[in-house]
């Protein structure tokens, strides 16, 4: 008897359905902001006339980061100024401090947590839910992105909203304000390093790596004053990814890809402009990998080919040309991967002599070139 009951109750539960297994397949379509950032769709669930999505899809998109609690039954979402919270099988959530009944309690199913797709409209601040009934699918529009970044440098606290860009700092005793606006968005991930000058002015540079295959870059460069931005700079590069010089000297060097700022360290005040594209020929973003008092070596970023010019002449020297042999000039002027252009990085200046390493991914050497800078 006791077998046969032990049967009996595998059997039952074999066919009892589960809180997945008795929802009916549908669909979700959503999109974010004005519909330009994206949009996702897919396999939604309907269980008592209630659409339940996955939350994978969405946390990516709008950038939020989940935790779990250590029973593993709370789920505790945050971002930008926006926090929800729920728990599994239970009907009572929280968004933004404020409790909120569900219509219907959350569910794992296959390892995805799936939550009521009224709610996550809700708790992203979206619009426009629709059901289409033809096709089974659930609409909404206008989701809100939530991403930010947040770091520390000497007790004090910083963070960039994701979406504007802009930054903001936290002090010592938890005030926060707003220190500065980027003009546009961080795209995806935001790297930052502090640097402190002899003229006791705080030096902030912000990266930020993105798209598809990660080929755009975006550089950050802030001049700070006793916690206040007193000037700023950024520029876009795609594909090839250089080091700028930043300090030389007792300048600060601002770049914008198309001039170049000399900051004057301590009083943080302008001392000249460079005008890069007139100088370098061609109308493009520059890298600028060295800097000095009677020259400076830029490298334009689709050509990529390192120049030196002499700043008071303004004499333009091709380096590749001087330096290499001729079946290293024939690759830099046929070469497409990584990148075109040479691979010429200078090692040091001693006195009047610039040294530099032909670092050719493919063909890389040991030899020292050398440059006699003119007088």
């Amino acid at each position: 008897m006791k077998w046969g009951f032990t049967i009996f109750i595998l059997a039952l539960l074999l066919i009892l359905p589960t809180t997945a297994g008795a929802a009916a397949q549908a669909k979700y379509q959503f999109s974010w902001d004005d519909g330009r950032t994206g949009s996702i769709t897919g396999t939604a669930l309907v269980k008592n006339d209630v659409t339940f999505i996955p939350m994978t899809g969405v946390i990516n998109q709008s950038r939020l980061e989940l935790s779990w609690d250590s029973t593993g039954k709370r789920a505790q979402f945050n971002g930008w100024r926006k926090s929800f919270a729920v728990r599994i099988g239970n009907l009572t959530s929280m968004l933004d401090g404020k409790m909120i009944k569900l219509e219907s309690a959350p569910f794992l199913h296959n390892k995805e947590l799936y939550l009521p797709a009224r709610f996550v409209v809700r708790a992203l601040n979206g619009k426009n839910t629709t059901w289409d009934a033809g096709t089974k699918t659930f609409k909404a529009n206008q989701l809100q992105t939530f991403k930010k970044y947040e770091f520390a440098h000497e007790g004090m606290k910083y963070a960039v909203e994701g979406k504007s860009g802009d930054i903001y700092v936290t002090d010592t005793k938890g005030v926060q304000r707003k220190l500065a606006k980027l003009g546009i968005p961080i795209r995806e991930y935001l790297n930052v390093d502090f640097q402190k000058t002899k003229g006791g002015l705080l030096l902030m540079n912000l990266y930020d790596n993105y798209g598809e295959p990660h080929l755009n870059n975006q550089y950050f460069t802030l001049i700070l004053e006793d916690g206040k931005v007193i000037q700023q700079s950024s520029v876009h590069y795609w594909n090839r990814l250089e080091k700028n010089v930043s300090i030389i000297n007792d300048q600060l060097v601002l770049l914008d890809g198309k001039t170049l700022r000399l900051i004057e360290d301590g009083s943080g005040k302008l001392i000249e402009t460079i005008d890069l594209v007139r100088l370098g020929g061609e109308d493009d973003n520059y890298f600028v990998e060295y800097f000095d008092k009677d020259v400076l070596l830029l490298r334009a970023n689709k050509s990529g080919i390192l120049k030196l010019v002499d700043r008071d002449t303004e004499t333009v020297t091709v380096l590749y040309k001087e330096l290499l042999d001729a079946k290293q000039q024939e690759y830099v002027e046929t070469n497409d991967t990584p990148y075109i252009g040479d691979f010429l990085k200078i090692v040091k200046r001693e006195g009047d002599m610039l040294l530099f390493k032909n670092e050719f991914p493919y063909d890389k050497d040991n030899n020292t070139y050398s440059l006699k800078i003119s007088e």
